[in-house]
């Protein structure tokens, strides 16, 4: 039976005298045949209210008073759909779909098994209206679509998650109204929200849409669990400032694959959660999970103009187990901010007076066309304005591969820059089958600094410190 289909029986079976056979009259003067009809009945009912509870809701924000015209303030409707969700049973997925183009305020995702399918245009009210809604003052608030903290559980491994099964699906856009009114907040230090954050879930899928212009970050995955994001676009100015494509911060058994990202920050980037709490993650335990990160595949990515595939900045914490697989990175596009602390090739960092480790970190099968620096390792990474006072520690890189990397850098030399720090030296660093040339197919050059232990096949280019 195809339960799906069955969504208009749920008010028949809500009602007790939609089915008067269900009062049996088991005395001796009932033959077996009418017993039997009685029991088919009974089995047919409890297999509809199975199938009932297991079954998809859609509902719209038409349902709910939205005009869906791309002018009018949808916040209230949007909310009320999502508010209807509410009463479902536990197991059923409640399915909100945008066909048209709306504009809102903050979107908050309040129970488990909810999707969101955006087929039409779904944008974020303008920066004067949005910030009536918001207080706009709260960098852990008012995030244009996040959940809500639902009922939590503690897994095997010990990881808190607090809701499940979320989805963002569709074939529409996710976007910014007039980016511009947000981008200088920069240099202005006014708060601008990111396009999605989710806390705490098990089981999150992303894919088909398109997110443009986000006034901050794009995608903030943190202390998520089995996500799985694939099969979109993210679209930004390449020199939007801090527009990330997708951050992992903390979670375990993450895989994004089959994305392209223009944007003006980091392709995508790894980070411990708990990074800023120097109370409890100063000097982590290694299986810590209050100061840990990583546990992630990269694969098939095509990142353009942004600033690279990150590790960090580490600040405190752990990040181990990263794989970046089949990846094409480009740069020197007009507007384009890489530069040597924004190098857009492979990029190990940490901040000044940091701790930690980062650990088994795999580069594979990359391919670079004019990227600032291709290969970094950063243990002193203070982008200007630098906020963050030097100290005499740094988190240590050790273990991270590079394997089959491919294509030209921007600079006249360096392709490959190893700049650890002088507290905490890179160890286990290895090169295998990296070809890497300088602009205008020149020799490309590696430097090194505070590095104990590095490994270079004699086949790779180049093979030696300068």
């Amino acid at each position: 039976m195809d339960c799906v289909r069955i969504d208009p029986l749920i008010s028949l079976v809500q009602s007790p005298s939609t089915f008067p056979l269900l009062t049996f009259d088991l005395s001796p003067r009932n033959n077996k045949g009418r017993l039997a009809m009685h029991l088919k009945c009974l089995a047919t009912t409890l297999l509809i209210v199975h199938c009932i509870s297991a079954a998809t809701v859609t509902v719209k924000p038409e349902d709910f008073g939205a005009l869906g015209d791309g002018k009018s303030d949808d916040t209230v409707a949007i909310a009320s759909a999502l508010d209807s969700c509410a009463s479902l049973p536990d197991d059923t997925e409640c399915r909100l779909v945008f066909d048209s183009s709306y504009l809102s305020g903050p979107i908050v995702l309040k129970r488990s098994k909810t999707t969101l399918e955006v087929n039409g245009h779904l944008a974020m009210l303008p920066r004067r209206k949005y910030c009536k809604i918001n207080s706009c003052s709260e960098p852990l608030h008012g995030s244009f679509i996040s959940n809500d903290a639902g009922d939590c559980e503690t897994l095997a491994d010990e990881y808190h998650t607090c809701m499940s099964d979320i989805k963002i699906v569709g074939e529409g856009t996710i976007s910014s109204t007039n980016p511009w009114q947000w981008w200088p907040c920069k240099y202005t230090n006014c708060w601008r929200p990111h396009l999605v954050v989710f806390n705490s879930i098990k089981n999150v899928e992303i894919t088909g849409v398109t997110f443009k212009d986000a006034p901050n970050h794009n995608i903030e995955m943190d202390s998520c669990v089995t996500s799985r994001l694939h099969d979109f676009v993210i679209t930004a100015p390449y020199i939007s400032p801090n527009t990330d494509g997708v951050n992992f911060y903390g979670g375990f058994d993450s895989v994004m694959e089959n994305v392209v990202i223009d944007n003006g920050d980091d392709c995508v980037s790894v980070v411990p959660i708990g990074e800023t709490n120097s109370d409890v993650c100063a000097h982590p335990e290694l299986e810590d999970i209050r100061c840990s990160g990583g546990h992630v595949v990269f694969r098939n990515l095509t990142c353009n103009g942004g600033h690279g595939l990150s590790i960090g900045g580490i600040r405190h914490g752990n990040v181990r187990n990263v794989t970046f697989d089949n990846i094409l990175a480009t740069g020197g596009q007009k507007g384009s901010t890489q530069d040597e602390a924004a190098g857009g090739g492979c990029r190990v960092k940490s901040y000044p007076n940091s701790t930690g480790v980062v650990s088994d970190i795999s580069y594979n099968n990359i391919e670079f066309q004019g990227v600032y620096l291709p290969i970094q390792l950063l243990g002193h990474y203070c982008p200007w304005p630098c906020n963050t006072p030097d100290g005499e520690s740094a988190a240590l890189f050790t273990n991270i591969k590079f394997n089959n990397i491919r294509g030209y850098g921007k600079q006249r030399n360096t392709v490959v820059e190893f700049k650890c720090s002088e507290y905490e030296h890179c160890t286990d660093i290895v090169m295998q089958d990296v070809s890497l040339k300088a602009r205008d197919d020149a020799e490309g050059h590696m430097t090194c600094e505070n590095i104990d232990s590095l490994e270079i096949d004699v086949d790779s280019l180049p093979n030696q410190c300068s």
